[in-house]
């Protein structure tokens, strides 16, 4: 015979049954001590373990009042930091009043300077034979992205690059996406207050002279040029 393998239950089934032994023991084969015994050991135990989940109570307690404490003193630390900036600026000498407060002048923000390179262009033609750009990059600083576009013809003239769109999303859609050539090629920079970015290595999409078909746009993925149309 086995106790419950859990602690608990060990002790809830000892707990159900040594009284049972201790008020008969040579009934059930055991010696007045040792049942006696069992009966205290399981009452120690039982105190103990209720011991351990009132102090899991106060230390949950006590944990939950830190967590508080802290976010409140955090607050009122926040507003008198704010005062003591403001008292601070509005002095002829705010250097004195930082150095009084033991507070660190604030630093003045670094301008921000002009956007990487948006990483990871990729073109995709839809079913109706529209280019879909979509690119990464950070929008942060109020970060745009301007789209050019240009074309290869029949005769393999390569045409001048035209900015399409600027727009603020990590995507465009070229609604006009050009037929009748044979391919269009795209490049896409970040731009904000700081300057502009290096335009993306140009991509491709071959088209064919008759233009997009969407039978076959699926099958079509954009392929990077090579460096002399990076110009």
């Amino acid at each position: 015979m086995r106790l419950p393998s859990s602690k608990v239950g060990k002790l809830e089934y000892l707990e159900q049954r040594v009284d049972r032994w201790d008020a008969d023991p040579a009934a059930v084969g055991l010696a007045s001590g040792q049942s006696a015994a069992a009966v205290q050991s399981t009452q120690q135990a039982r105190a103990a373990y209720d011991a351990m989940l009132a102090a899991r109570r106060h230390a949950q307690a006590m944990h939950d009042a830190w967590l508080g404490a802290i976010k409140k003193a955090e607050g009122d630390g926040r507003s008198c930091l704010r005062s003591i900036v403001t008292f601070a600026r509005n002095s002829p000498q705010p250097d004195i009043i930082y150095a009084r407060a033991s507070v660190e002048p604030p630093r003045d923000k670094a301008p921000l300077g002009r956007p990487p390179t948006p990483p990871a262009l990729k073109i995709t033609l839809d079913t109706q034979g529209r280019a879909n750009l979509a690119w990464g990059g950070t929008r942060h600083g109020g970060t745009v992205f301007t789209v050019q576009r240009r074309t290869t013809g029949v005769d393999h003239t390569i045409g001048p690059w035209e900015t399409i769109a600027t727009v603020s999303e990590r995507k465009f859609v070229d609604q006009a996406t050009p037929s009748g050539v044979l391919n269009v090629m795209y490049r896409v920079r970040g731009q904000r207050v700081g300057g502009a970015s290096a335009y993306t290595l140009p991509l491709t999409l071959p088209l064919g002279s008759a233009g997009p078909q969407a039978s076959v746009a699926g099958a079509i993925g954009p392929v990077r040029t090579s460096g002399k149309d990076a110009g």
